[in-house]
């Protein structure tokens, strides 16, 4: 190795405790934090983003309670359906049979709206 290539900043900082290794200043507004935990916050999420979200969502809930209510009822406990999913679930309700053939869904489509209404979240 030259003299002038060093080593990666990573690496250089492997031996470093974690608050000398980390510095973080943020400034963000509340929707934008209530967006930004809703991804982090999302079953599909990384196991260790989801524990930093919910740690969040806790301080959230004794920064704005009133806010965090509603943004669990209509954020996190909520679902988002495309138009076509929705034209399926409006036709149920008239209480047509729809089945996946017909429904003008795509397999995985069919399969996340079907996982989505009968789940018990």
């Amino acid at each position: 190795m030259q003299a002038d290539e060093g080593l990666a900043r990573e690496l250089a900082r492997i031996n470093l405790t974690l608050n000398t290794y980390t510095q973080w200043y943020w400034k963000i507004n509340l929707h934008n934090l209530m967006h930004f935990l809703r991804l982090r916050a999302d079953p599909h999420a990384q196991y260790e983003i989801r524990v930093y979200a919910e740690k969040m969502i806790e301080i959230l809930q004794r920064w704005t309670p009133i806010c965090t209510e509603a943004f669990r009822e209509y954020r996190l406990g909520s679902a988002n359906l495309s138009r076509s999913a929705l034209e399926v679930v409006r036709r149920m309700l008239r209480g047509e049979t729809v089945e996946a053939g017909d429904s003008g869904l795509s397999a995985r489509e069919w399969r996340e709206l079907t996982e989505l209404l009968s789940s018990s979240r």
